[in-house]
């Protein structure tokens, strides 16, 4: 809790309502499973980059539980349609009383980063709301550019570029780990009736909905899956050369956070593609490996640099809800 208060102070966040609301994000985040490696990610940037991390994960992590509550009991869509409007019209303005839309703001006006992207993020939750499959990989592109790469875009800029624009390497690296995401839940996705997997990809292998399903490893379903792993691990591949674009204090946790997720691919790989009788997860012993392989050098060269007092104070403020 010290380190975190510590951060709002140094990322210039005063304002008691301010730092509630991001507090009120980290707290988000630390509550719900993958989140809370997020925020122990954030402990590795430098304290003033960190609230502005839990307000972008926090935002997307608040909208994506009530999306799903909206999903999943047919009850509550409208309330969440009007609740996305409401924070369309809140980003717009520059001002709001919900706590994560709030520190949005603020975040979106530390950076100078224009509020469409944020706007982009909500409409692809509504569209989660009625559609449920994709013809093509390009229309499923479109879908992913809105709810993947358009959050990630904050990040990236939270990250501080050092160099050129990191553009091309963000996309490609946001879609990677969104497509990582959606082939490890396939089965939970199936269960919620939607099928994120391009219907053509299907096709091409002979799958049907039903086949995912009923949880049928058959051939056909280990090809459609590999097809898609091999997809994401040309994504990666095209987005290997972000983390040297990034602010040199930042680069340790993206690396960090690539090498993680495309454990996953690995993970899958290893099961001979079965994602549907178990969500593919990574074993504690992996996550050991890869904290002390990646998270130990990281935090000494934290320390280091805490101790030389080193590091950026952000003042701006954006204005409390009266």
């Amino acid at each position: 809790m010290y380190l975190d208060q510590r951060a709002l102070t140094r990322a210039g966040i005063h304002d008691p309502l301010l730092r509630e609301s991001y507090e009120y994000c980290r707290r988000l985040l630390t509550a719900i499973g993958d989140g809370k490696d997020i925020w122990r990610g954030s402990l590795l940037l430098p304290p003033e980059r960190r609230p502005h991390l839990w307000t972008v994960y926090g935002f997307a992590r608040h909208v994506d539980e009530m999306s799903e509550a909206a999903i999943e009991t047919g009850a509550g869509r409208a309330q969440f349609a009007d609740w996305c409007t409401t924070a369309m019209a809140d980003l717009e303005s520059g001002h709001s009383c919900e706590p994560s839309v709030r520190a949005l703001i603020h975040t979106l006006r530390t950076w100078d980063l224009d509020p469409t992207g944020a706007q982009a993020f909500l409409d692809a939750y509504l569209m989660d709301q009625r559609v449920t499959e994709y013809s093509t990989f390009d229309d499923l592109l479109g879908y992913l550019r809105l709810i993947a790469v358009e959050p990630f875009r904050m990040v990236v800029a939270v990250m501080g570029p050092a160099s050129r624009p990191a553009g091309s390497e963000a996309e490609a690296v946001a879609l990677a780990l969104y497509l990582t995401n959606l082939i490890r839940d396939v089965a939970e996705d199936q269960r919620l009736g939607r099928t994120y997997l391009p219907l053509e990809d299907l096709d091409r292998f002979g799958v049907t909905r039903e086949d995912l399903a009923c949880g049928r490893m058959t051939p056909a379903v280990r090809d459609l899956v590999k097809f898609q792993v091999d997809r994401a691990h040309a994504l990666y591949e095209r987005g290997a050369g972000l983390p040297g674009l990034l602010h040199p204090q930042c680069r340790g946790l993206v690396t960090a956070s690539l090498m993680f997720y495309r454990s996953y691919l690995t993970e899958i790989e290893r099961r001979d593609y079965d994602v549907l009788s178990a969500k593919p997860r990574i074993g504690p012993a992996h996550q050991a490996r890869m904290a002390l392989r990646l998270g130990v050098p990281l935090v000494m060269s934290r320390a280091r640099r805490s101790a030389s007092g080193t590091g950026h104070t952000w003042h701006r403020e954006g204005a409390a809800c009266s």
